[in-house]
């Protein structure tokens, strides 16, 4: 029933509605890999790098989680093409970076270089996540003519 209710929607509003729902699913997703890193990581003692160990797994598996259910739900919508994913990669690009870029360590001298391994490690990690997303979303979910 919410299936039909949903391809009924026009194409725009579903790609919204499609894009809200990855978002907090994926926000949601993030923010437990996050803390389940921030406690692998020290066992939840802080050793003061909680925020970069959180920012890194909360932006990498949220990554995955919106390319994987924005492909999904576009999918049920209608047939898609090899690019949806792609976008939807490109977009939680452009906004790890944004976010990367407003969490940068830099007031202090010294915080860059102490930092520098949990951002490269954590872009790392968005892109291998990201990737497998985006191939496992491809595979899954778009259907090529026989």
């Amino acid at each position: 029933m919410i299936v039909e209710t949903y391809r009924r929607v026009p194409d725009g509003w579903a790609s919204v509605v499609a894009a809200l729902a990855s978002f907090v699913v994926a926000a949601i997703a993030g923010i437990a890999a996050g803390f389940a890193g921030v406690y692998f990581y020290d066992r939840g003692n802080s050793k003061g790098d909680d925020l970069a160990v959180l920012a890194s797994g909360l932006l990498a598996v949220g990554t995955f989680a919106f390319v994987m259910l924005f492909t999904w739900l576009r999918a049920v919508h209608h047939k898609i093409s090899s690019r949806t994913p792609c976008f939807a990669w490109l977009f939680c690009l452009a906004f790890d970076l944004v976010i990367t870029v407003l969490l940068w360590p830099g007031r202090y001298p010294g915080e860059l270089n102490h930092y520098r391994g949990f951002i490269v490690g954590g872009w790392g990690l968005i892109l291998l996540l990201g990737l497998v997303g985006l191939l496992s979303s491809r595979r899954l979910f778009i259907h090529q003519p026989d």
